[in-house]
């Protein structure tokens, strides 16, 4: 399976170094952000209590047009409609 190496994008790298917040909005919401963090709380190497973070900042346009087609269940109209067309 191959990985996917995250694409990292620096903004601002113009010749003129003005960043506006409305400029760091609209980059957000066009490409998308992912934050990740973990926590783990350890007392004489027992861990007691962690803690696990995902978030997805991203316009609801650019989640669609990145996320998957779902796959159609087997057995449904659409999936035989599907396979005979490719016969």
């Amino acid at each position: 399976m191959a990985t996917h190496t995250p694409e990292i994008v620096l903004i601002g790298n113009e010749e003129s170094a003005d960043l506006t917040l409305l400029d760091l909005i609209d980059h957000v919401l066009n490409t998308g952000v992912i934050i990740r963090g973990n926590l783990v709380l350890t007392l004489a190497g027992v861990d007691l209590v962690y803690l696990g973070l995902d978030l997805i900042v991203s316009s609801v346009e650019t989640a669609l047009r990145h996320m998957a087609k779902p796959a159609l269940p087997a057995g449904s109209a659409d999936a035989s409609r599907s396979a005979k067309k490719g016969r």
